[in-house]
């Protein structure tokens, strides 16, 4: 009998999609400027709803938004919005929808090639905050961390960015490490 990994509450559902994205992807250090946007873009698109729904739409997502592409995302134009407000298949919000492709200019403006990536981890000195929280219910929704951050992307005029949404961007992100203590990957907290 094989026996099942332990993992953090979150991604026990049963959703194969879930637990491949937390087993391999979230809370791993991730360092490429592309992929961080990508992980703040479907973040923002998660507030009020589960992470279950973005994630089962993700590959819509990418297709939608030039997989994430920060230059061609900086041009969309008043066009590229209505084409994305009647795309059934992603989550179809106007506010999000344009404050990712304010996002996408603020940081073609003032963070090009990888220095979006090297201003997230500046936060931190470029080393990953580990936390050795019990359970799901011990992490907060935010951090003063979080808070920091998200007030210094709102003064670089990010928009629809929260403590709570940058919380989870920096968890998804690697930034924070928030596995369970009885999650498999809580033994894998020193990978940077």
């Amino acid at each position: 009998m094989v026996k099942e990994l332990r993992r953090c509450l979150w991604a026990k559902q049963g959703d194969k999609l879930m637990q491949a994205y937390h087993d391999c992807e979230w809370g791993r250090p991730e360092r490429n400027s592309q992929k961080l946007f990508e992980l703040l873009t479907l973040e923002i698109f998660q507030s009020g709803l589960s992470w279950q729904t973005v994630l089962h739409k993700r590959a819509n997502f990418r297709r939608a938004f030039a997989h994430f592409d920060i230059a061609a995302i900086a041009h969309f134009t008043n066009a590229d919005v209505q084409r994305l407000l009647n795309d059934a298949t992603i989550i179809r919000n106007r506010q999000k929808i344009t404050a990712t492709i304010n996002n996408a200019q603020i940081v073609s403006q003032k963070f090009p090639r990888e220095q979006f990536s090297n201003y997230i981890w500046s936060f931190t000195h470029g080393q990953v905050i580990n936390h050795c929280y019990q359970t799901m219910s011990d992490i907060p929704k935010f951090d003063n961390l979080a808070w920091l951050v998200s007030q210094d992307l709102r003064q670089q005029q990010f928009k629809f960015i929260g403590p709570t949404i940058v919380y989870a961007f920096l968890q998804a992100a690697g930034v924070i490490n928030d596995h369970t203590a009885d999650c498999f990957l809580a033994k894998n907290r020193a990978v940077n």
